[in-house]
């Protein structure tokens, strides 16, 4: 299903107290023209469970990353796709960043990881189809989350659900 609205509000909590970061943000979003709801929760999903890294959204759909982190001479340190890229895409990303993730749903994580060899700077989550489902309802388009990171679980709420996620294994030279 097509996400209707043009542009979300999100105003986030964020905390992490192993970091010491306590951070409150209020960010602008825009789905993509035509942009599903599913691709639009990943999207969402990683950008929460990125956020000590400050990842970028792209702009738009195209052949770049969905999320990324670039350094100052504009080299990715992170490329962060939400939907299976092909061969060319992903060997491109490969190439091109010092880490890449796969954040996709966990039916396409399976056929994935049996399809295609796994490369040093590669890793691949997947997110259930529950957590989906209740963090698409979630959406509005004026929301406010709160983030509790420890270290490798993510909880989220919006003061009605409560979502755990695992966060992604990133390495810590991000930072």
């Amino acid at each position: 299903m097509q996400l209707a609205m043009k542009v979300v509000r999100l105003e986030l909590f964020y905390n992490h107290a192993a970091s010491q970061r306590f951070l409150h943000e209020i960010r602008y979003l825009s789905p993509f023209f035509a942009e599903e709801v599913e691709h639009f929760c990943l999207r969402l999903l990683s950008l929460l469970s990125l956020y000590e890294f400050a990842p970028a959204l792209a702009q738009a759909a195209g052949k770049g990353p969905d999320l990324f982190v670039k350094d100052e001479h504009s080299h990715y340190r992170l490329w962060c796709q939400v939907a299976v890229p092909n061969d060319k895409q992903l060997q491109r990303a490969c190439h091109q960043s010092d880490q890449v993730l796969l954040m996709l749903p966990e039916y396409e994580q399976q056929k994935y990881l049996q399809a295609h060899k796994q490369s040093a700077n590669l890793q691949i989550c997947g997110v259930s189809a529950d957590t989906l489902n209740d963090f698409a309802q979630m959406l509005k388009a004026n929301m406010q989350l709160s983030v509790w990171r420890d270290d490798d679980v993510l909880q989220i709420t919006d003061g009605q659900q409560l979502l755990e996620l695992a966060a992604p294994p990133v390495s810590s030279t991000l930072h």
